[in-house]
This record gives structure tokens, sequence and C-alpha cells, in this order.
């Protein structure tokens, strides 16, 4: 998600950057892909009324908002931040509102707390970020990052995170560190990311426009991307360009080099924004479908299967991984899968089998299979016992249309040996193709497999290696792969496991790497029916 900080006076009056209609440039942003607009700076002595205006004239453009505000002290900055919100916050038209905060000479850390106190009493969907600049709060020379990090760490809120401005970060580099290169944050600091504030160098000079001066963009971002679901919000102070560059010029141009350096994974959020919770409602259409025979699948995430066999409604692996973050759809799980009779888990990792998932679910009408090795885990997650049929090793459990036999997964790694536990099933029904769901496989040794009938289809996790997701690395693990999972079946290869959230772009497997599992596939079973779904889509077996 772009954004971009435009200053509250020409928001509100259009006063104050020369030669820069407000209409005209709210218009080209947004149809140059901004989607958010911060305020900067929403001052203590701006009235409701006013903030509440600029606030509907960019919700009515269809931006969403973010507010930079000032705080002067201690005993004063609940009002300083949320008086001239009051307006806003009482007619939200989005979900929650960043705030972004400088530190200053007090004891950010009481701030803080008293501001965070403050909007969860008050019922305010508020996240307060506390930014890092280029000089500490007394506006000596210092690392400002590393302060504002054990600031937000000793806060420990929900709602207090840190607004990452990467400008600020490389003028301490250039300042302090020069000759030293790019020096990435600690993770501990990407983590606690709630905003960004972007833009580039001139010598050590700040917020001038990205492409013709300094910033390490691409880096900087991919270092950050996988774990951030917020805004990547452009930062320029139209004032120190007057006279260097165009402020039209300067600030389109910016969005666009802003634009080309997004990484992978903040393209899929961006997707996942928009889009994920449509495709999960479609997919759940599929427990809706008045099955007579046969099984109709739905992928629900890139391993959360939807299935509708003959009318029994099942399912395997809830977990979202950090769609909850970028979706309401993940809240609504219970209610989209009332119907659901049976909850199969394969293991115990968090794209498999995720609390905040499990938790919501277990309120559900609805029985659990699940592995002996984290039956315990399973109750402390609020699921009850008399709803739970554990499986064990080769032993199968029968319940209505369903026989589900256990066999031991190959979740460790063969050299290192690193991995979890794991059960994959070999699933039968009356009038239904048979199944096989070999689950996460990191050894692909053909010695030791259970010895079962082939079956009608085999539910096939791509994955070709630790960081081999470039072609140079993965293809020579591909045959190795397609040769493991015919052993399972020769009929049809359904494979998932891809685009999977929260991953860096070198973890993360997509369609180029399955459609290269699909050509060994095709290689040992010409004859096979090789699907690679969607999320949403239904697919009858």
């Amino acid at each position: 998600m772009i954004g971009v900080s435009l200053p509250y006076s020409w928001l509100l009056r259009g006063e104050g950057v020369p030669h820069l209609d407000r209409n005209k440039t709210l218009t080209e942003l947004k149809r140059s892909g901004v989607t958010s607009i911060e305020i900067r700076t929403v001052l203590r002595e701006a009235t409701s009324e006013d903030v509440l205006t600029i606030a509907n004239r960019l919700w009515n453009f269809g931006f969403q908002i973010t507010v930079h505000s000032r705080m002067y002290s201690a005993e004063t900055a609940i009002r300083d931040i949320f008086a001239p919100l009051e307006g806003v916050l009482r007619g939200l038209r989005q979900e929650k509102l960043v705030l972004v905060l400088h530190p200053i000479v007090a004891d950010n850390t009481a701030i803080l707390k008293s501001l965070s106190a403050y909007a969860t009493e008050n019922g305010y969907p508020v996240t307060i970020a506390l930014e890092n600049n280029r000089l500490m709060p007394d506006d000596t020379e210092g690392n400002s990052l590393e302060y504002v990090l054990k600031t937000v760490k000793e806060v420990n809120a929900e709602n207090v995170g840190l607004c990452f401005d990467l400008g600020h970060y490389m003028y301490y580099l250039g300042k302090h560190k020069p000759g030293e290169g790019l020096i990435l944050p600690p993770t501990e600091f990407i983590d606690r990311i709630v905003h960004t504030h972007i833009h580039a160098l001139n010598g050590l000079k700040t917020h001038y426009p990205l492409g013709n001066y300094y910033l390490p963009l691409e880096e900087l971002l991919s270092a950050i991307a996988w774990r951030y679901f917020g805004v990547y919000n452009l930062e320029l102070d139209f004032p120190r360009l007057e006279g260097v560059v165009d402020p039209h010029d300067a600030l389109i141009s910016s969005v666009r080099v802003l634009g080309d350096a997004l990484p992978p994974c903040a393209r899929l959020y961006d997707e996942i924004r928009t889009g994920f919770e449509s495709k999960f409602i479609r997919a759940t259409d599929v427990l809706r479908g008045t099955e007579n025979e046969g099984t109709t699948l739905a992928l629900a995430n890139s391993t959360f299967y939807l299935f509708n066999t003959g009318g029994y409604l099942w399912a395997m692996d809830p977990a979202f991984r950090f769609a909850n973050k970028l979706s309401r759809a993940p809240s609504r799980c219970a209610e989209l899968l009332s119907g659901v009779k049976l909850m199969i888990i394969t293991h115990g990792h968090v794209d498999h089998f995720e609390e905040e998932t499990v938790r919501n679910l277990a309120q559900c009408d609805m029985m659990w299979v699940i592995p002996d090795f984290i039956y315990d885990e399973a109750l402390s997650w609020g699921i009850k016992p008399e709803r739970i049929l554990v499986a064990h090793e080769n032993q199968p459990i029968c319940i209505d249309k369903l026989t589900i036999l256990p066999f031991k997964g190959r979740h460790f790694r063969p050299i290192t040996h690193k991995g979890v536990d794991e059960y994959g099933y070999y699933i039968t029904a009356y009038g239904a193709p048979s199944m096989a769901f070999p689950a996460d496989v990191r050894d692909y040794a053909l010695d030791g497999l259970p010895e079962l009938p082939k079956a009608d289809v085999c539910f096939a996790h791509v994955f070709l290696g630790d960081g081999n997701s470039y072609a140079e690395d993965y293809t020579t693990l591909a045959d190795e792969f397609a040769r493991f999972m015919c052993h399972f079946s020769d009929k049809h290869f359904i494979l998932t496991h891809l685009y999977e959230n929260g991953r860096r772009f070198v973890d993360m497997w997509r369609e180029e790497h399955a459609d290269v599992i699909a050509e060994h596939l095709k290689r040992l079973n010409p004859d096979a029916r090789i699907t690679t779904p969607k999320i949403g889509e239904h697919i009858k077996l």
C-alpha cells in the first residue's frame, strides 16, 4: 500500500505548496496507485472540525488516512494528540488509524503508556507509531533508531509500534558510520514497524525525492517487507525543494519509483488486503453445495482445505498466517465454517495449526482429528476433549463417510534432522475418490514409505529445499519431489503451498515452481491430471 505525506494547510486550504493544485494532485495520486494520505502535521491548535474536513475530503477521494501528530509535553500529550482528532475518531471511515509521533525531551515511555491507555479506554482503534528521527529528542546527534526501539519495548503495548523513517536512518549511517556500507535495522526493530516514512538524501539533507537522490530503497524495503503490513509512505519536504525541483514532478516521479521498488511480499499483501475476503467467502461456498457423490475441494489458504464429500463437510489445517492482519475474513471463520463437521490437523506448525484460528473454531459444533503429539496443545487452545479424535500412527479413524488412516510424515530434514512430528493421511469415502495427504515433506527418500493403495488424488505441498526458490537451486530437487509424490498416486496431483504470506521471497514457493514440478510429474505419468488451485476456486475431484 503506497501512501504520501501531504501538508496540513495544503490539504485544508490548498496553501503552502506553490504550483501544486490540490484536486488535480489528489486525483493523479489516486490514479498512480496511492491509497493512503498522511496528514502532516496535525498540531494541537488544529480544530476537530478542520481535521475532519480534511479526512472527509480524502475519504471521498477513496484514500485511507494516517496522521502525523505532535506532542509538546508529558502533561499535555493526551490533549495534544486526541483533541484535534475527536471528530475523526468519532466518524472514522476506516478500520483503524495510525498516529505518527516524534519522541520529545521527556519520559517517552510514560507518555506512550498514557496515550495507549487513553486510546484503549475510549475504544479508539488507534495504533501509535514512534518515529526514529535524524537527531535525538534533545537535537543532539545519536542513534534515534536504538532509542525509539528501547522506548517501544518498555511500553510493551499492542497499540504502540514503530515508524521506520528510512531517510533518517540513512542519515545516521552516513553521519556516524561512513564507509561501513548498509547496516540493516535489527530484527526486533523490524518486527515492531507499523508505519514508514520514505525519502532520499541530498548529501546529509533529508526529505528529497526518490530516484535522483540517495536511498538504498530496494535493499531496505526487502529487509522489512515480509513482516510489514502497513503503508509505504513517501514523505517529501516541499519547502526545501523550492527552486530545486518542481513539486509535482518530484511527487509523481517518487511515487513511481516507490511503486517499482516494492518487493513481491508487499504486492502479495496488497492482493490479500483487497481480494482475500471475497476469495475466502467463495471458498466457503463449497460447503453450501448439495453434493450427492464425489468430492469437491476449495482452497481457503495456501494449505487450508475445505471439502464437500457427498454432502459431508470437512476441512484440514486451518491457518491464515498474516492474512488476519490484512483482511476481516479470518475473524468470520467460525461463522463461515459453521457447517463443517470435521477438522483434520497434520502437525503443529503455525501455517497448519494456528492458535487464533483454532480458538475461533473451537466454539463450533465440529469434531477434530488431532495428532497424539499435539493433543495437549489442542486442549489448551479451547478444543473440548469430547470433540477430539486422537490420531495415532497406522490406526484408522472412521467417522461418518470417511475412513482416515494416519501415517508418519516426512517433516524432518535428512541431514540436519530439523523439523517437527507430523502425520500424513490416506482418506477414503464410499462413492468418492481416495485421497493421499503426505503433508509437508522435507525428505524425499523413497525407502520406508507407507505401503498404501495408489490414491486417486495426491495433495503435494510444493517445497524444493530451504532457501532454494531460485531456478539454479531448486530444479535438482524437482525430480525427487515428483517421484516421491508418485508413490501416492499416478492419476491426479494437487499442487499447493504457494504464495504463503509471512515468508521472505527466497522462501516463498510460487507458480513457476509448481510448473517445474508439473513437468516432472507429467514425464513420469503422461496421463496424470495436475491442478494448481487458486484460493476460492472449486475443484471437482
